[in-house]
């Protein structure tokens, strides 16, 4: 498949039938690192490790027999994780193994000489409880680890990857990720978890990594909403479709479901309408079935209403002005029996009070009538005969007379009173008992009525119960016809919106068709025999087939499509067609079910696209178990060999 007619230099090997044809003006990646080194304590290297353009490999044997160390456990995956950590990333290990690694390297620390366009920038990064992350422009690691250089974050070195490497593709993420993490998630995709086994090409964090990678938990489109930006199959115009379908879809899924709803309820009604009425030849939910209910229930409730209840409504009534004048008459007696008893109690304490007065009086009166001096005890009489030189004072016997007197009278007159207020009382009291005995008779007979009219309005009651249920039927009825046409209306928008997506996915489809171009010739570079691949992107995502004697899907095949689909991204970079960094990992890829022969026409394939340029124009890093093939095996390709045993062989050559 030929890909442009680009001039390359001399080669060793046999041209592909198919041509890469490199950026113009670009002599290497859009990103690369130089070099990595793991520091125990400042100025104590514990590796540096120098890595090239192109393909670098990174193996950890396997013994293969019981007394032979295995290749895992060596130091791979964690070499992987220490790498994208100084690219950006904010963790490097699970929370087990991190605090394993500080506490051996309290004062460690990790870092790497990055290119990026060319300038070169010197990162580094704690590994023990101590940030002191320092990322430095046109710089070496040498200059990055001089003393007295202090931190200064990795806020600068993320946002120059993003406007260097993503540029305007950032405002196309998705709002799980948004412009400041852009970086974060593009690393995500090209330094993919071990853990997530090449399962499938839009899986790049394992939960159980314990990465802080901001595409962790997002959903599948919004990880697919990343690979489009960056390989310029999404537009702004799209993002605001899809935005506007999700609420679409959001409001006809609301309606539909309340259309749904009011369906039940229709139909319970109808059935418990059609029961009622013995009418069982309407249809749920139509107009004539309303109709019929109503028709029916009016009739119904007229019928009951027809019946002669006039004469019980009158006795009714007139029991209940009976029952309120007897009630009232009883108490208007009460009160005025009970306001002559306390008048009679009243008079009684006024007559006693004067019966009190009048011997004291009488006593002296008769003491007047014949006085004696209270001086010199000299009866007046003679004291008047012959004289009193002491007393001046003279006594007015009428006055005591009359006082007496009409104390007299004012008691009689109380007693008088008194005897006419008990007589009252008499004939209030045997009033207050003849109108209780009115009351209770009227009591009884009103009870009676109204329960004997309770029984005759149940009828009514259900009557109108049904009267009400047939016109609710009718409500729920347009109720649900509007929801129906609601969502309808919805739906036809809905239809309208993901049409215009669809023009959308035609206008990017030379992207995608360009991508399907290169990720079928990865995989017949990788997979002898006819094979055909294609990439296609529609409504449900973007899928990947592979048909080798009919379409394949096993594990191996899956694993191999996410190898393929990688790298074929890979030479879109190299080409300038995808905001992609030009920097890919692949940890493991030979564990992920690659067969051997796979495996080796894989490095095979990466050597022959670094012919392309005047130099290799991308970075591809593999880790593995597998010994590498012959040709791969010398320091241009092997760029770093740890062992699972004995532990100075392992990566961080101690045993966590």
């Amino acid at each position: 498949m030929l890909r442009g007619c680009a001039r390359m230099p001399p080669r060793l090997f046999e041209e592909p039938p198919w041509s890469v044809k490199p950026e113009t003006g670009r002599t290497e990646p859009r990103l690369w690192v130089r070099r990595v080194a793991i520091l125990r304590e400042p100025g104590q290297f514990v590796r540096d490790v120098q890595l090239k353009r192109g393909l670098n490999v990174v193996w950890s044997p396997d013994g293969g027999t019981a007394d032979e160390p295995m290749g895992h456990g060596g130091g791979k995956t964690t070499f992987c994780r220490l790498l994208r950590y100084c690219l950006g990333e904010d963790s490097f290990a699970p929370e087990e193994q991190r605090r394993a690694i500080q506490s051996q390297f309290p004062a460690g620390s990790v870092g790497a000489e990055i290119l990026l366009n060319g300038t070169p920038w010197a990162i580094v990064r704690s590994l023990g409880d101590r940030r002191g992350d320092i990322a430095l422009e046109n710089a070496t690691l040498e200059d990055a680890l001089q003393a007295g250089v202090g931190p200064t974050g990795m806020r600068s070195f993320r946002e120059a990857v993003a406007h260097t490497i993503i540029a305007d593709a950032a405002a196309l993420m998705p709002s799980s990720v948004g412009d400041d993490d852009a970086w974060e998630a593009t690393l995500a995709w090209a330094t993919r978890d071990q853990e997530c086994r090449f399962g499938d090409h839009l899986e790049w964090r394992d939960p159980h990594s314990d990465s802080h990678s901001p595409v962790r938990g997002i959903s599948s489109g919004d990880v697919l909403m990343i690979v489009r930006a960056l390989i310029g199959a999404l537009s702004a115009d799209e993002i605001v479709a899809q935005q506007r379908a999700a609420e679409q879809s959001k409001l006809l899924a609301a309606h539909r479901s309340k259309s749904e709803r009011l369906v039940w309820q229709i139909e319970r009604s109808h059935e418990e309408l059609a029961t009622a009425f013995n009418l069982t030849d309407f249809t749920p939910g139509t107009p004539l079935a309303c109709d019929g209910f109503k028709a029916a229930a009016v009739a119904a409730l007229s019928k009951i209403l027809d019946l002669p209840t006039d004469t019980t409504t009158t006795d009714l009534q007139t029991a209940r002005n009976q029952h309120q004048s007897a009630q009232q008459e009883f108490q208007q007696i009460k009160a005025k029996y009970e306001g002559v008893a306390i008048r009679i109690e009243e008079r009684e304490k006024t007559a006693s009070y004067m019966q009190s007065e009048l011997p004291e009086a009488h006593a002296r009166l008769t003491k007047e009538n014949n006085p004696i001096c209270p001086i010199c005890e000299v009866p007046i009489d003679r004291a008047l005969a012959q004289g009193c030189g002491i007393s001046t004072a003279t006594c007015d016997l009428e006055a005591l007379h009359t006082r007496v007197a009409k104390l007299r009278e004012q008691i009689q007159g109380r007693q008088q009173e008194i005897a006419q207020l008990k007589k009252e009382r008499a004939e209030l009291k045997a009033s207050l008992e003849s109108a209780r005995e009115r009351v209770e008779p009227a009591a009884r007979t009103l009870a009676a009525l109204e329960r004997n009219i309770y029984q005759r309005s149940t009828a009514i009651r259900e009557a109108q119960r049904l009267v009400d249920d047939a016109e609710r039927y009718e409500r729920l009825t347009r109720e649900r016809s509007a929801a129906a046409g609601t969502a309808d209306r919805v739906a036809g928008q809905l239809e309208s919106t993901r049409e215009t997506l669809a023009a959308h996915r035609i206008a990017v489809a030379e992207s995608i068709t360009y991508l399907s171009g290169w990720f079928d010739t990865t995989m017949r570079e990788l997979v002898p025999g006819e094979i055909r691949a294609t990439a296609k992107l529609d409504g449900n995502g973007l899928t990947l087939r592979v048909e080798l004697g009919g379409e394949r899907s096993t594990a191996a095949i899956d694993s191999l499509k996410v190898v393929a689909f990688d790298l074929a991204v890979l030479i879109m970079s190299i080409e300038g067609r995808a905001r992609f960094p030009g920097f890919l990992i692949h940890d493991s890829p030979r564990e992920a079910d690659l067969g051997l022969s796979i495996y080796s026409r894989l490095f095979a394939f990466a050597r022959k696209l670094e012919s392309f340029g005047p130099s290799p124009l991308f970075q591809y890093i593999v880790t593995t178990t597998t010994e590498p093939p012959p040709d791969f095996r010398d320091d241009n390709w092997l760029r770093l060999t740890v062992h699972g045993a004995p532990a100075s062989e392992r990566l961080l050559r101690v045993d966590l």
